[in-house]
């Protein structure tokens, strides 16, 4: 049984059932360009003591909490927790925090956000909803969507793949920011492939809309060169850093060094994919 006064705020973490202590961690986006420290994105994980010790798959925690009811109050405690602990990076550093459709069908996001932004007093400005081009095509998502943007919150297209007509759900709503799927960043190496022209034009149409185009799972020093070299804007993945726990991820905020390649902050052991 997970102890509900978890984490650094009021919101209690909900019994879903599962043994498991529930914690954030954050992966670091770098500025393509000048190599310095862009945001974080928070990353929820259920760490398992007994009887074997490690992560709890995303793929049990996320049906548990959806089948039992608890996705309302496991979306407010990540975004209390986080916010909590983006308030103490500078004012520059952004936060990132998933949504899922789920959580947007039901017009929760928006409500959740506004009261870790109040109880926190983090900038609405300095956080952003990744979301994806599921989410923005439907239509049952548009209140939420449009409510977080009203809140000063900005979006995030998360997944961005090779069908650049998701682009045309941007146009009613506020966002800021289209991320390009890893699967796409895994093979600009490949030889005599096309994604380098998939992801290169991506990057042109995003820019044409005056949005940031982010790239998430850099692996490579390849792969980060050829952002750099198509005019990508952020970078993220695990060639520059896996997921920090929160104390580190602190850390890294106050090195002024730019990173050009794998930070040398101290990590916490991460495997698991990104999960909301």
């Amino acid at each position: 049984m997970v102890d509900s006064s978890v984490g650094s705020n009021a919101v209690p973490w909900p019994d879903l059932g599962i043994d498991g202590e529930p914690e954030l961690l954050f992966q670091p986006a770098f500025d393509l360009a000048t190599g310095r420290l862009f945001g974080f994105e928070a990353l929820l994980r259920l760490r398992r003591c007994v009887p074997v010790p490690g992560y709890i798959s995303p793929d049990q925690l996320i049906p548990t909490a959806e089948a039992n009811g608890h996705m309302t109050a496991v979306n407010r405690w990540v975004l209390s927790e986080a916010c909590s602990e983006a308030v103490s990076w500078p004012p520059e550093v952004q936060l990132a925090v998933n949504c899922s459709v789920f959580q947007l069908r039901r017009n929760e996001a928006a409500p959740a956000a506004a009261s870790a932004i109040g109880a926190s007093g983090l900038d609405p400005g300095r956080l952003s909803i990744e979301v994806t081009g599921t989410a923005l095509a439907d239509d049952g998502t548009a209140a939420d969507l449009h409510a977080l943007s009203r809140l000063g919150i900005r979006l995030t297209l998360d997944d961005m793949g090779s069908d650049l007509l998701s682009l045309k759900n941007l146009s009613h709503l506020s966002v800021n920011t289209v991320k390009i799927a890893g699967s796409l960043i895994g093979g600009l190496e490949q030889v005599g492939a096309s994604t380098r022209a998939i992801v290169e034009t991506t990057v042109k149409v995003t820019h044409s809309l005056g949005l940031c185009a982010a790239a998430k799972s850099v692996e490579t020093a390849g792969q980060a060169a050829t952002l750099r070299e198509i005019g990508a804007d952020v970078g993220q993945g695990y060639f520059y850093s896996p997921p920090l726990a929160a104390e580190h991820a602190l850390a890294l905020t106050h090195v002024d060094t730019p990173a050009s390649g794998p930070i040398m902050v101290p990590t916490t052991p991460e495997s698991q994919p990104d999960i909301p």
